[in-house]
């Protein structure tokens, strides 16, 4: 993924408090769960959403590795 930032969202991102960059990635991080477990559930309907949770943020954490 080596899209070019937009100069509108770089001016933004610029603009933004540490705070609301911090704010900012939480809320990604989240929805990145709630999409991961959507996922996870098509191929696992048994599963509950504590267990769907649980895979989704362990998924997330060794994404880079």
């Amino acid at each position: 993924m080596d899209e070019p930032i937009h100069p509108v969202q770089l001016e933004a991102l610029k603009r933004a408090t540490p705070a609301q960059k911090l704010e900012m990635t939480a809320a990604l991080y989240a929805a990145g769960i709630q999409l991961r477990m959507a996922g996870l559930r098509m191929t696992h309907a048994d599963w509950g959403d504590e267990q769907l949770e649980y895979e989704a943020r362990r998924s997330l954490r060794h994404a880079g590795t």
